[in-house]
């Protein structure tokens, strides 16, 4: 049987008392940003389940439910026809009816990703208070919850444009046009939910600002049949390029200004950018500010 080995203390005393183990000192800082773009595949599972719950929620208990994505574009498009095309005698040079739902196709993801996407973060913020559910997760299962709004109004633009001989072969580059349209209105969508979690007012004035900026945009009349003041006001839109761009890709025969499109372009880009950075700035305050 092996015998406990014997520590010789007299030794250690003689030579001087026993070092105490210093105290551990920590120092904990607060982190600028937690939210890092290597995260967003691990993230996404759970931005694909609040997606499907966004557009269930969407259409719960309602009696034509996702008919409404129909409904809506139908309802616009005839307002459209009414006050561009026989008050306003709007000639685009192309069937109006292809003109103005290539417009509508962009204007109605745009519109259906603010209207959720603002009010992301303070519609769930029982998940945004007390889990880790990941923030970033909100506004982008909200924009993606409206891509079957720009699917409809895309195919109804893509079946009117053949039916009257004026499909493109570029409508096939349709793909890039929805990531552009995607970055821009994750951007704003961002900024808008970044900054409505300490000022509502964002979220009282969304509808109003929704209503007028349908008007801001070449969506149910040209960009070449305004004045010259008015066209400078509508260019400085970032969705005039996009909506350019898009009837470009779609309608054959349709011309463009470069300008418009670099111009809307670089502006996405500063909105995407500006967006993520406003974003992961606050996103490590926002269950103390909703």
């Amino acid at each position: 049987m092996n015998r406990p080995e014997l520590r010789d203390y007299t030794s250690a005393e003689a030579s001087g008392p026993l070092e105490l183990e210093l105290p551990v000192v920590r120092v904990i800082r607060p982190v600028k940003r937690r939210v890092r773009l290597r995260h967003l595949p691990r993230d996404g599972p759970v931005i694909r389940v609040l997606a499907a719950r966004d557009f269930k929620v969407k259409y719960k208990q309602s009696v034509l439910g996702p008919l409404w994505l129909v409904f809506q574009p139908l309802a616009l498009l005839a307002a459209f026809f009414v006050a561009f095309r026989n008050l306003a005698d709007v000639q685009p040079g192309i069937p109006y009816s292809v003109f103005a739902l290539v417009g509508l196709s962009v204007w109605a993801f745009f519109q259906a990703s603010m209207i959720i996407g603002a009010s992301s973060l303070i519609s769930n913020s029982m998940l945004v208070r007390f889990t880790p559910c990941p923030r970033f997760a909100f506004p982008t299962a909200a924009i993606l919850a409206s891509l079957p709004t720009w699917a409809v109004t895309t195919l109804a633009a893509g079946v009117v444009a053949a039916a009257t001989g004026t499909l493109s072969p570029r409508a096939l580059l349709w793909p890039l046009g929805l990531v552009w349209l995607f970055m821009l209105t994750w951007g704003v969508a961002a900024l808008a939910a970044s900054f409505s979690v300490r000022y509502r007012d964002i979220l009282a004035a969304m509808p109003f600002l929704l209503q007028v900026g349908v008007f801001l945009a070449p969506i149910g009349y040209p960009l070449n049949q305004l004045g010259g003041a008015a066209q400078r006001l509508v260019e400085l839109n970032p969705l005039t390029g996009l909506v350019e761009a898009c009837r470009w890709m779609m309608v054959s025969g349709y011309h463009v200004s470069p300008r418009v499109i670099c111009f809307s372009l670089a502006t996405t880009a500063i909105i995407a950018l500006a967006g993520w950075r406003v974003f992961t700035r606050l996103e490590t305050t926002m269950a103390d500010n909703i």
